[in-house]
């Protein structure tokens, strides 16, 4: 147990500025704009359902999406394959910061909103979103695990959270996942949100081990 722990510390110092530097700099400046793209002031419950699943769940995004796209190169999946530091050890450590720092994120954001007087449920607003985030970043790895291209898992994850701003996945649709509707908490909804993330996650891990056969 200890000298796992000491290869996972061992594996973050050298991983973890290289693969979350950008992504985190991007995401900070992305949190900051959003109270001058559509303010954060005085919200509703319902306004601030719709700040949250709109604006700081994209954070999943900027996030997770780019995790693996060093191993995607040619150059870099050939050393992967031989090295006895897993691929799929990577990702999982790298997910357990992804969502560590998606965390962190989202409730300074509620923080700041609770400050500017928005009403709503905190930890269950936190906690909803972070896991919606979580959806849209993993829907992003895994399709970009099986097309062998970051790209592809941005366009997918941006596709269906366009679909969600331009409303045709409408709250009302079972596409829809985020847990709060018309600012309130539906169980349901969070339920089949986890069970998707779990299904997600268990593909990420399948597509790498077919890809890698480890």
């Amino acid at each position: 147990m200890t000298t796992s722990f000491k290869n996972i510390l061992d594996f973050l110092k050298r991983d973890f500025w290289l693969v979350f530097r950008n992504s985190v700099l991007l995401t900070s400046f992305y949190l900051f704009i959003i109270p001058v793209i559509r303010g954060i002031a005085n919200l509703d419950h319902i306004q601030s359902a719709q700040c949250f699943s709109q604006s700081a769940a994209f954070v999943g995004i900027l996030i997770l999406v780019p995790i693996i796209r060093y191993e995607l190169e040619i150059s870099i999946k050939e050393v992967v394959c031989t090295k006895t530091w897993s691929y799929l050890r990577s990702v999982v450590v790298r997910l357990c910061c992804g969502f560590a720092i998606i965390s962190v994120l989202i409730i300074g954001f509620a923080w700041i909103m609770k400050n500017n007087n928005c009403t709503f449920s905190f930890w269950t607003y936190v906690f909803s979103t972070i896991l919606y985030a979580g959806f849209m970043g993993i829907v992003g790895i895994l399709f970009s695990q099986m097309a062998g291209s970051v790209i592809v898992g941005y366009l997918t994850s941006l596709g269906y959270w366009s679909l969600c701003q331009l409303e045709i996945v409408a709250e009302n649709n079972v596409f829809y996942l985020f847990p709060i509707v018309s600012g309130n908490f539906e169980m349901r909804k969070l339920m089949a949100l986890i069970l998707i993330l779990a299904i997600l996650i268990g593909g990420i891990v399948v597509s790498i081990k077919f890809d890698y056969q480890i």
